[in-house]
């Protein structure tokens, strides 16, 4: 792995090899091939560059990033030194804005903020952006210090399509959502209405597969709630790990404190037993998920054996517990094909729930799920019932 430590002083982060004057070497242009580069590392080296000539530095030093690669910046933020000069804070101002002035590479040429930041690794072609922290003590763990990462897609930017199954009647929340970021994004809506999620999600994947350029189709369900950020994030992710066939976010369930997601166990077995750790990645392998807001390649569940969505029963012909859902069913179909389902723990979404709203016994808010009054038919407690307690 060649990771590269850009403008580095006497210490570098472990596995980064140091560039810069101080080590006989250049950063800009980058002595590197085009996409040989894993990860570089930029900590307080971009400001001593003339600030007509950033863009063209930030693209140069992403040219040479392979796909996936991460190229993360840190510089002063121009922003937080203004705030606390403003407040009178004691600190190096004039350093922080202009540099320290030591010797001739020790000159502040430009000024950043987070928009800015984020603006420029954009323009150069990079996704998933986000801040990061450092892992030593140099310029890029200073308080002033901005730093924002971007990553190298694999993928260009592809065309998406969304598909969902909608009852006759249900919420309405999630059509803000669909309207508000789906156009924004240049993502057409097919939806089929009809009484069984399993032949309408069909119908409608089927309709928008009719479409040779598509290259991924996005599943919503009816009581999702998400924005656009959520479906950029999720095609990012896809177009940076060429391992994802399917990738859905994170949802909670409606039915009881889990997650709408499984993954194998060490026996092979479905389960939602894991380290909370894992969590803390771009991705995560997973055996199932809910179809709220997930990304399907296109050319995988075209080849994917029919029928792709059924509900078995169990042993004994019933729908209880014992039961596989047509979704479930969908997921165990795509492994066994050969296709990879991916998680995408940073990205977390909505999911609808009908609640219901009593008074308490201080005449304020209490909530209760419908699903929960329809089993008891009794209000949760601390109620007020007309009487004390």
């Amino acid at each position: 792995m060649i990771r590269l430590d850009l403008g580095a002083g006497t210490t570098s982060p472990e596995g980064f090899t140091p560039l810069g004057h101080g080590h006989g070497s250049e950063i800009y242009p980058l002595p590197a091939a085009d996409a040989s580069v894993d990860v570089i590392r930029a900590s307080h080296c971009l400001e001593h560059f003339p600030h007509g000539k950033i863009q063209a530095i930030v693209n140069e030093w992403a040219r040479a990033l392979k796909p996936g690669g991460e190229l993360m910046i840190a510089v002063p933020d121009f922003e937080k030194i203004a705030q606390g000069y403003l407040a009178g804070e004691q600190a190096p101002i004039e350093a922080y804005t202009m540099g320290g002035q030591i010797d001739q590479d020790d000159f502040h040429k430009a000024l950043f903020d987070r928009n800015q930041l984020r603006t420029y690794l954009a323009n150069a072609g990079l996704v998933l952006l986000r801040p990061w922290v450092s892992d030593i003590q140099d310029c890029a763990s200073l308080p002033v210090s901005l730093n924002w990462s971007g990553r190298k897609p694999h993928l260009a930017p592809p065309k998406v399509k969304a598909v969902m199954s909608t009852p006759r009647l249900g919420f309405n929340d999630m059509w803000m959502s669909a309207l508000l970021a789906l156009p924004k994004l240049g993502i057409d809506l097919s939806k089929v209405t009809g009484a069984f999620w399993d032949q309408c999600m069909t119908s409608a994947l089927d309709e928008v597969l009719e479409d040779p350029s598509v290259d991924y189709l996005l599943a919503i369900d009816y009581d999702s709630v998400f924005h656009a950020g959520h479906v950029q994030r999720l095609i990012e992710t896809a177009c940076v790990y060429p391992e994802v066939d399917a990738l859905a976010p994170v949802q909670a369930s409606r039915h009881n404190t889990g997650l709408l997601f499984g993954i194998k166990g060490v026996a092979g077995e479905e389960t939602r037993d894991f380290p909370r750790a894992d969590l803390e990645q771009d991705i995560f392998r997973a055996s199932h998920a809910h179809f709220g807001l997930t990304l399907i390649r296109a050319e995988k569940l075209r080849s994917l054996p029919r029928p792709w969505m059924f509900t078995t029963p169990d042993a004994e012909g019933k729908y209880g517990p014992g039961h596989t859902d047509p979704d479930i069913q969908f997921w165990r179909n795509w492994e066994k094909a050969g296709n990879t389902l991916f998680l995408a723990p940073r990205i977390t979404i909505g999911h609808i729930e009908l609640m219901v709203r009593w008074p308490d016994e201080n005449m304020q808010h209490t909530y209760q799920a419908a699903k929960d009054w329809d089993q008891t038919r009794q209000p949760p407690p601390g109620t007020w019932t007309g009487f004390p307690s």
